[in-house]
């Protein structure tokens, strides 16, 4: 069966595993190839690989590559997930939590594990109660880590704490409270780093940022304001993180 064929015949399936989008790793092609669907697929959600292709100026079996160094398992996932149509609103807590339990993904933290340790600086952020999260993982890594950590509930202190080499770890449910871009580009204009811990995914943030980790695939409820939505998954991925860096 060709790719083409395999994604005709495929119909989207709620994605089952968190995400770790990470553009610092892409070369110049992949980069060109990232932008040029991320605006393809909002004119046309149902992009198939063959147009993605011809989009690119590139083969569909390197489309199909692109999508798996970003972590990705196909094409058909990608889109899914580009174009939202893969996520899904879980209302009851519970068994939200244990689809995200079931799904869990422990690439993403070795991965996330390992990309702490590069920094000379850590700073944790979030508006709210996320700001407990980083409170939390802040206590933690204070003793797995040789390295100063700050957990900061305002902007103005990332300003002033932060220094080259350091990285800025934001926790965000939906990345929709408020906007992002002034403290991005101040982080970025120190040669430091952002990452962004949310759990709903956002598109925007796929365009904007470099470091984007996407959690879940179950949607709490779409009426609840982001300060009335639980943070238990990312409390979770923390302690995850925690283990692994134990270890």
């Amino acid at each position: 069966m060709t790719i083409q064929a395999e994604f005709d015949t495929f119909t989207i399936q709620l994605i089952s595993r968190m995400y770790i989008i990470n553009k610092d790793q892409l070369n110049l092609l992949e980069k060109n190839i990232y932008f040029a669907l991320l605006q393809e697929i909002a004119q046309n959600d149902a992009l198939s690989i063959t147009e993605a292709a011809k989009v690119c100026n590139c083969s569909p079996s390197k489309i199909s590559k692109f999508v798996q160094k970003l972590g990705f398992k196909s094409y058909k996932e990608y889109l899914g997930f580009i174009n939202g149509q893969a996520f899904s609103v879980v209302s009851e807590e519970n068994e939200r939590l244990q689809q995200f339990l079931e799904n869990f993904n422990p690439d993403v933290v070795s991965q996330f594990a390992n990309y702490l340790r590069k920094f000379e600086k850590i700073i944790l952020f979030g508006y709210g109660p996320s700001f407990i999260v980083g409170q939390y993982f802040e206590y933690k890594l204070r003793s797995l880590l040789d390295v100063p950590i700050w957990a900061v509930p305002h902007e103005t202190s990332i300003n002033d704490l932060i220094g080259e080499n350091s990285l800025v770890v934001i926790f965000s449910v939906t990345g929709k409270f408020k906007s992002f871009s002034e403290i991005y580009e101040n982080i970025i204009a120190k040669n430091s780093k952002v990452a962004f811990i949310v759990e709903e995914p956002c598109a925007e943030f796929l365009e904007k940022y470099n470091y984007t980790i996407t959690l879940s695939s179950y949607l709490q409820n779409p009426e609840l304001l982001p300060h009335e939505k639980t943070r238990t998954t990312f409390f979770t991925f923390v302690e995850a993180v925690i283990k692994h860096l134990e270890r």
